[in-house]
């Protein structure tokens, strides 16, 4: 792990390139607003490594984070999640910043085998480097779909390091991906500029 303290700035360098590459040919434009899951705060999420079972899930607080709900049933999720693992791979030294996608099924209670075995199988096959997440009795969605809106795939919530939502894009357009990477970097500011310890921003 490298030292908490240059990784913020490096990170946020490379993603400007990657933000300013992504508008040239669409224009630009800033996350949705008006979304009335903004500035709600998310609770705890019981979801399931699909890599490691044992693994506890993750924490909201002390980072940014982008929630994606997807499937690989879902084209416009199959067209979308190459563009979120490039926005992760390029904050991967970056302790404040976590992408958070969990792999759903097409209707009712998801059978963890099959979740697993098609997210390993599609994420392998697109060459993408993910840590992929499972929500295997469907709780973490109705909490999302009774508190915050979520209703059709993909939805992606960015969700600030005080857990409050800040962003909500549903479905897929081709400029998501350069709004998503502008509004983390407008995130991750506010993080590496507060007084929080870099121990407790990397929680």
């Amino acid at each position: 792990m490298i030292a908490r303290r240059q990784p913020a700035r490096h990170a946020h360098r490379i993603l400007i390139g990657l933000i300013a590459a992504a508008m040239l040919p669409i224009g630009c434009g800033g996350p949705p607003s008006g979304h009335p899951a903004i500035g709600q705060t998310v609770g705890s999420l019981p979801i399931v490594s699909i890599r490691e079972p044992s693994k506890n899930p993750p924490t909201l607080a002390g980072k940014v984070t982008l929630l994606n709900f997807w499937g690989t049933w879902c084209p416009p999720c199959r067209r979308e999640l190459p563009g979120m693992a490039r926005i992760a791979g390029r904050l991967a030294d970056e302790p404040g910043f976590q992408l958070i996608a969990i792999s759903c099924g097409a209707g009712g209670p998801d059978e963890i085998d099959e979740i697993r075995d098609t997210t390993k199988a599609f994420l392998a096959e697109q060459r993408l480097a993910l840590d992929p997440w499972a929500d295997p009795d469907g709780m973490t969605r109705m909490i999302f779909s009774e508190a915050f809106g979520f209703s059709a795939y993909p939805t992606t919530y960015l969700i600030g390091p005080d857990r409050r939502i800040r962003a909500v894009w549903t479905g897929f357009r081709g400029r998501d991906e350069a709004e998503m990477a502008a509004a983390v970097v407008e995130a991750l500011k506010t993080l590496t500029g507060s007084a929080a310890p870099a121990a407790a921003v990397a929680r």
